[in-house]
């Protein structure tokens, strides 16, 4: 996601720019005003609390979203949810299609997705891990709205720049992605990687799901990750070039890397808020889209690797 200070741009743009929005073709309902003003205690306080550890016979699908926004459609559609708190990050566990899936509110940034990720992994043991939100647009060619099914991630922020000499002025594009350290299991060591790879099973379903679904344009696409909030279109249009960049945000490569570590299965998934290359709006209520199709990713993966899904 991106930085914190979106939400109150977000609530300015549904006081003051309702015929924007409804201009984006998005086509959803405002998401409401309590999301950014009700604080996240008061929210999952209205939630059964949990008393214990999590139990399962089955392994959970575990969804991320970093913020209310990003979380709430998801939460509501789980059965019998109950809360939980792990350093005072915010988890919910129920079923979906009678299959446990829990909740995960990470908290907006690297840092914070990289240790709810961790914790997840250890409390709730998933067997798969998505992660999804909002970002903003690196391609001229995606629209306010549009999905983007993360092929793989990368780290804007992990690079090295060339040598220039006190007084020779700035250019940040002569860098090197150098990437961010994981464990690989072949070399049994820590190693660098310049992207983390969807998993394959988990991106061909995805795909598939979007072949059923109406509510926006997917395509597939890589995620630029980073604790930024990019505005310079010559910058984004540096890394799209060099690097496909799709998008960006500030949680999926940092999720990416816990996973590998752990070898669990991930992909990440994006619907577009806003794209400065082409369009000067931020649109929030795309959120809704993201958690709508991710929750048909989930009862596909289910269905076709679990076997679990019914009615």
């Amino acid at each position: 996601m991106k930085k914190f200070f979106a939400l109150i741009l977000a609530a300015l743009f549904l006081l003051t720019a309702p015929a924007q929005a409804a201009d984006s073709g998005v086509g959803l309902e405002d998401i409401s005003a309590d999301d950014f003003n009700t604080p996240i205690e008061k929210f999952y306080a209205t939630l059964p609390q949990a008393h214990g550890d999590y139990k399962s016979r089955q392994r959970p699908i575990l969804i991320e979203g970093a913020m209310n926004t990003e979380t709430e459609i998801l939460i509501r559609a789980l059965k019998n949810p109950v809360a939980y708190r792990e350093m005072n990050y915010l988890f919910v566990a129920g079923t979906y299609k009678n299959y446990p899936v829990v909740i995960v509110r990470t908290e907006i940034g690297l840092a914070n997705a990289a240790a709810s990720t961790a914790l997840a992994i250890e409390k709730f043991k998933p067997c798969a891990v998505i992660n999804q939100g909002t970002a903003g647009g690196h391609d001229p060619a995606l629209k306010i709205g549009d999905i983007v099914i993360g092929a793989n991630s990368f780290d804007y922020g992990a690079f090295r720049s060339a040598y220039s000499a006190a007084g020779a002025g700035i250019d940040i594009t002569q860098q090197e992605n150098i990437g961010t350290y994981a464990y690989d299991a072949a070399t049994k060591k820590f190693q660098a990687y310049t992207e983390y790879r969807a998993d394959p099973t988990l991106f061909n379903i995805a795909f598939a799901a979007a072949n059923n679904y109406s509510g926006a344009n997917v395509v597939s696409g890589v995620i630029g990750t980073g604790n930024g909030w990019l505005e310079c279109v010559d910058y984004i249009n540096f890394l799209h070039e060099k690097y496909g960049s799709s998008c960006e945000e500030m949680e999926t490569n940092a999720a990416a890397q816990v996973c590998q570590n752990a070898g669990i299965p991930f992909i990440g998934i994006r619907v577009l808020s806003d794209n400065v290359t082409n369009d000067n709006r931020y649109v929030p209520k795309s959120a809704k889209v993201a958690q709508e199709f991710v929750l048909l990713v989930v009862e596909r993966y289910v269905r076709d690797t679990l076997k679990e899904v019914s009615d």
